[in-house]
């Protein structure tokens, strides 16, 4: 006699935003998870259709009330995910977070939050493998060159600027390169802030406009040359992969995680 595994019970925070439309396809369609609600701030008056047939809440502890789950994922606001978290964790459900903007302190916030009710829960500042694994390789460069330059562009509604994403790939370039990179300030600065944000020598510049979903690009540079790693994103779908992956893994985790990459093994 053969018997599985139960399906993992998944709600939906920040459903009705882009990225929430994909997550309800993303769950609804995987084999080993049961969609259990959608919630969202939005009243359901002002609520165009969702992709999936799901309960819809703009209560959170109303959702996991009436629908238990196993573990919420949440792509919304940092203040909206902050007063979701205390209810998600005192009904038992594990957070699996995509919303950016946290500070450092927030942050350690929640990582008590989870530790309090002995539950896990994971954090990510980008859930796309491709990213992962640029900061992975830009980490392996960087103790090779003296320059560095990162270069993010995303559509014109991102509400965060640099993206978090562009600060864990410097963070993890200044990690393997603990000295700070040489950096040009140049003699004359016609225009305020044209060599970008300054991340221990790194410049970072953000771009934001229609026409694009998300691209990060590292740029190092040394005697005779320059080595540059890119990685493009065209549709949001190519969140739920990690997604997914997170989904499955947090029901085993102690405390906050914070990285796909740890869940990758890299």
């Amino acid at each position: 006699m053969t018997t599985s595994n139960p399906a993992i019970r998944v709600a939906v925070h920040g459903a009705a935003g882009r990225v929430g439309r994909e997550v309800l396809r993303a769950v609804a369609g995987a084999p080993d998870m049961t969609l259990t609600a959608a919630i969202d701030r939005v009243p359901p008056s002002e609520l165009a259709a969702l992709p999936v047939d799901v309960p819809y809440y703009t209560g959170v502890r109303e959702a996991l009330t009436a629908h238990p789950s196993d573990a919420v994922v949440d792509f919304s606001l940092a203040q909206a995910t902050l007063d979701m978290l205390p209810n998600a964790l005192a009904l038992g459900t594990r957070p699996v977070i995509g919303t950016t903007g946290f500070t450092p302190e927030q942050i350690e916030r929640i990582g008590a939050l989870c530790a309090e009710h002995n539950l896990g829960g994971f954090l990510a500042p980008n859930f796309t493998i491709g990213a992962v694994l640029l900061t992975k390789l830009a980490a392996v460069a960087a103790p090779y060159f003296e320059y560095a330059d990162i270069v993010e562009e995303h559509h014109e509604m991102k509400v965060d600027a640099p993206s978090g994403t562009a600060l864990g790939i410097a963070k993890a370039v200044h990690e393997a390169h603990p000295e700070r990179f040489a950096h040009n300030d140049p003699e004359r600065e016609p225009l305020a802030g044209t060599r970008g944000g300054d991340y221990e020598g790194i410049s970072i510049h953000a771009a934001r406009m229609p026409g694009r979903m998300a691209h990060h690009q590292v740029t190092f540079g040394g005697p005779g040359q320059t080595l540059s790693l890119r990685h493009d994103t065209t549709d949001r779908e190519c969140y739920m992969p990690g997604v997914l992956m997170a989904v499955r893994k947090v029901g085993g985790l102690t405390g906050l995680t914070v990285g796909l990459d740890k869940l990758m093994g890299l």
